[in-house]
């Protein structure tokens, strides 16, 4: 990737971090009870906020109609790396369009005691008209704008990073490659697999988690 592509991508994720660490301060305690629709920077403009009736859903986007929803944790995700103690984390994910033909994401995960903030992020889920080819641009907290492209077959997407990008100052060892695979299982729920390689690590299962839909 050419030097102004690179801050071209930078500059959209750094935006978009912007954007949603402007709408969320601190997590409900009542987890279970409560869907955070409103901490999502993208959604809290969306049609109905604005009076306006839900939009269509593009037909581009249809193969992917079984990710839309708000989702929960159930049970809490598990995290592992080499370079890392195991751990667990609490996750919301939201899942929306507004008619382009393109879905909004953002996932956003607290720690399972105490509620703080951990990872975050956000973007777009593009399809290429025509076929199953999807593309996944995704900007996180941790300074990293990332493009991952790959295939949706039926209800599981697989897709592996394409080009990522990153701060100056993003923090050893670095990321290099990232894949992920989504699956709607026969329970009704979406389960994630995150695997990623660093300059110092090959490519490993870095997190797994199964999430609850709380809303359509």
């Amino acid at each position: 990737m050419d030097y102004i592509s690179q801050n071209a991508l930078l500059g959209f994720g750094i935006y978009f971090l912007k954007l949603i660490s402007s709408q969320v301060q601190t997590f409900p305690v009542n987890w279970q009870k409560t869907t955070l629709k409103n901490l999502d920077g993208v959604s809290c403009w969306s049609s109905g906020n604005l009076g306006m009736e839900p939009p269509k859903m593009n037909p581009v986007v249809e193969p992917l109609s079984w990710m839309l929803g708000t989702w929960l944790s159930d049970p809490p995700g598990a995290g592992t790396f080499p370079t890392l103690q195991p751990f667990q984390y609490l996750e919301e994910v939201h899942i929306s369009h507004v008619g382009q033909p393109m879905l909004n994401f953002s996932f956003n995960s607290f720690h399972p005691d105490t509620h703080k903030p951990m990872h975050r992020e956000c973007g777009f889920i593009r399809l290429q008209p025509d076929s199953n080819k999807v593309a996944f641009v995704s900007a996180q907290n941790t300074g990293i704008v990332e493009v991952e492209e790959g295939e949706v077959n039926g209800q599981e997407l697989c897709i592996t990073s394409h080009s990522i990008s990153r701060i100056s100052f993003a923090k050893e060892p670095h990321v290099e490659q990232i894949t992920r695979k989504f699956r709607l299982n026969s329970e009704g729920k979406l389960e994630q697999t995150v695997s990623m390689a660093t300059t110092t690590q090959p490519m490993t299962q870095h997190l797994h988690v199964t999430y609850k839909k709380v809303t359509p």
